[in-house]
């Protein structure tokens, strides 16, 4: 399945005494599908009336669906996740926004598998306001088998690619190579080469561009080519006589993969090159067409009539995050509010790299002396969790969670650029000289992303009360550096990371637009 989405209806505003209905909801859903794989753009849109208050609610749908035993394969949406993908929780495919507009516009893709069970298959729609569920939607999709008529054919086995050591700001000429594997159908009338840009990594660090006459360019989402001048040859490998240009974003991070990307070359008949690109588009006779060239001695390994894997993995390039000593100036029983600047003295970003409420952390731990009263930044800048919250239980291994007051999560922070970080505490001894931590961190999965921090030394300041922290008094320390990432049970939160382990290796289609 594609990458989860999360739901964070703990952090929504409270809900007002009866939660808005939607004047209508529309659901792009086929009425039928043919198990074929091939995927197809799908959507919510839900419309409130003129008294609902937009960014005050959070709005979701749920799609009640049998994924498994149907066959039916629902995607999220590339570049943007469009709010939608599986509940971590629940297991439904899941769409969520925070601070809804209106209307609430929800994007994802679906397919049928080969072996999906034909008939007619039932789904209902939950949508939720704050909550409470306010209206559902009843449906059905019937799963049919492909005639073998005119329509696509995947005759092509893919080989992976990759790109190590790749500046920021550079491009990077990828030119992927494949086999026929079987000879190509009668009615094959082109055949159509796309390249795409991350599927399941939220941050745009890499997208595909070209400027081949008989190639589509759908900005920071693929380039499509379509080829009528094509060889029929089983048994040869192939690859793209001309590259296709992915650029890397000056401010990459690195080492990591920017670029977890795919391409796939299929044939289509002559009534999906009509339906789908409007016919021949561009000078057949042209010199400006990118070309499928048989290749004689090929270097890679070929495995996969879908797709194959084009990885481009950055130099080193670290993001230097860094927060500041945190003084609570106040008598006993006053409540002190306190800015600490989180920043990014760069050179590169600190990227998104997962979906859900951050990819990195802030963790506090008060010194005695002070008592925390509230995380203003919570829901705005950062989404943040009690220590003791099960989401967050057991997330840092070696490390007492008891001692930590908040954990909060951000996006990221582009390079050279800051935010202000702010928690209210109550002053309970004015005297104490002891010392507290706050900590900013980067998460990690199983090594990913796996980019280093330029000066861990700055991640970590301290929390004093009235300037007169010297450690006397501290409370005790236990474990492992709380730089140690959020493990395991804290990416429930970014369930997307996990999924994007699972399932990036899906398939996706091709669009002309």
């Amino acid at each position: 399945m594609g990458t989860a989405a999360l739901s964070v209806g703990a952090f929504a505003l409270p809900a007002a005494a009866q939660a808005p209905v939607p004047v209508t909801v529309e659901v792009d859903f086929a009425d039928t599908i043919v198990a074929d794989d091939q995927q197809h753009e799908g959507g919510l849109t839900i419309e409130f009336g003129e008294d609902f208050a937009e960014g005050a609610h959070e709005v979701t749908a749920d799609f009640d669906l049998d994924l498994d035993s149907t066959g039916i394969r629902m995607y999220a949406t590339a570049p943007e996740w469009g709010g939608c993908g599986v509940h971590a929780g629940t297991g439904l495919f899941h769409c969520v926004t925070q601070e809804a507009g209106n209307p609430v516009e929800f994007a994802f893709r679906y397919a049928a598998s080969p072996d999906a069970a034909e008939g007619v298959h039932d789904y209902t729609v939950t949508i939720g306001v704050d909550g409470e569920t306010v209206d559902t939607i009843e449906g059905s999709i019937e799963v049919v088998t492909d005639d073998g008529g005119d329509g696509y054919a995947r005759p092509y086995l893919h080989g992976n690619v990759a790109y190590d050591g790749v500046e920021p700001g550079s491009t990077v000429a990828v030119t992927p190579q494949f086999l026929q594997d079987s000879a190509l159908p009668e009615d094959a009338a082109a055949v159509v080469a796309t390249t795409w840009a991350p599927e399941y990594l939220p941050h745009g660090l890499a997208w595909p561009g070209a400027d081949y006459d008989n190639c589509i360019e759908n900005e920071g989402v693929n380039v499509t080519c379509v080829v009528t001048d094509f060889q029929d040859l089983p048994g040869t490998a192939f690859f793209f006589g001309s590259p296709i240009d992915y650029t890397v974003h000056e401010n990459a991070p690195g080492p990591i993969d920017v670029c977890d990307c795919v391409y796939e070359v299929y044939t289509i008949g002559a009534d999906e090159l009509e339906s789908d690109f409007g016919g021949v588009f561009w000078d057949e006779d042209s010199n400006n067409l990118l070309r499928l060239e048989p290749l004689a001695e090929p270097t890679v390994e070929f495995h996969d009539e879908f797709q194959g894997l084009i990885d481009i993995v950055t130099a080193a390039n670290p993001f230097d995050l860094a927060v500041s000593d945190a003084n609570a100036k106040g008598a006993d029983g006053a409540e002190v509010t306190i800015t600490v600047p989180v920043k990014n003295l760069g050179p590169a970003h600190a990227s998104r790299f997962f979906d859900g409420p951050g990819s990195y952390g802030i963790i506090g731990s008060l010194p005695k002396g002070l008592e925390l009263v509230r995380v203003d930044s919570d829901g705005d800048e950062a989404f943040c969790f009690e220590a003791d919250d099960p989401t967050v239980d057991d997330s840092f291994p070696g490390i007492d969670l008891a001692k930590a007051d908040f954990i909060c999560l951000f996006q990221g922070v582009d390079a050279d650029e800051s935010f202000d970080f702010e928690f209210t505490v109550k002053v309970t001894d004015s005297t104490s000289n002891a010392k507290g931590t706050l900590e900013v961190a980067a998460i990690q999965y199983d090594d990913y992303p796996g980019v280093a921090d330029a000066n861990p030394k700055n991640n970590l300041a301290d929390i004093t009360v009235n300037g007169t922290g010297n450690g006397s008094g501290q409370l005790p320390k236990t474990g492992t550096s709380m730089t140690t990432v959020i493990g395991v049970a804290a990416l429930v939160l970014v369930a997307g990371a996990v999924l994007l382990v699972l399932t990036a290796r899906k398939r996706r289609t091709t669009t002309a637009g």
